[in-house]
């Protein structure tokens, strides 16, 4: 019913109260659409005809009531629970975007199980490299310390250097003992060619 006076107040229109006849438009494909654009024609459509009219209350339309045609899952879906979650968040290509990409995230995820197990172990090898990379060096000058007294002054020189940028290796509190361990070996070995120096 369309109440008397609704249309204009001032000039009384209608001049009755009159019984509204109107027929339900029905969307209608002829085959079924993909569904993301069944979300996106609902969405749409709810826009332009949500807000209310004269005839209509806000929200009443688009309504799944006196249709000709039965719903589509995707529609009957949208009507129970709105817009997808992630289409109400995000705009329409990411979150089709992302949807398609979930197919994906199962094999993602077992790929990426091993490669968490691999993490903890490979922090405290990456920690020991910045210290274990210079023993090579301190044990290549501790072999050779039957060599000339020339050679001693350079591998003393060579131990300082070494030892010099040992001092400068950042490590965490957990692996400050390994670090303290070279210095103390260094030391060792610089001790070591010390002794020969003073007994040629």
């Amino acid at each position: 019913m369309l109440p008397e006076g609704v249309i204009n107040l001032e000039q009384n229109l209608p001049r009755q109260e009159t019984r509204l006849l109107a027929a339900n438009a029905n969307p209608v494909a002829h085959k079924a659409p993909h569904p993301a654009l069944i979300d996106l024609l609902l969405q749409a459509t709810s826009e332009i005809h949500g807000r209310g009219g004269w005839f209509e209350q806000a929200g009443q339309l688009p309504s799944p009531e006196y249709l000709v045609f039965p719903l589509s899952k995707e529609a009957k879906r949208f009507y129970e629970f709105g817009p997808p979650l992630l289409q109400r968040y995000l705009p329409f290509w990411a979150a089709t975007l992302v949807d398609r990409l979930k197919v994906m995230l199962l094999p993602l995820l077992a790929l990426m199980i091993p490669l968490f197990k691999l993490m903890p172990p490979l922090y405290p090898w990456r920690i020991r490299s910045r210290i274990y990379r210079w023993y090579r060096e301190v044990l290549e000058i501790d072999r050779h310390t039957d060599t000339p007294e020339s050679k001693i002054e350079v591998a003393i020189a060579d131990l300082d250097t070494i030892d010099r940028e040992v001092s400068k290796v950042s490590v965490p509190l957990s692996f400050a003992e390994e670090l303290y361990d070279l210095r103390l070996h260094i030391g060792l070995v610089r001790e070591k060619l010390e002794r020969l120096r003073s007994d040629r």
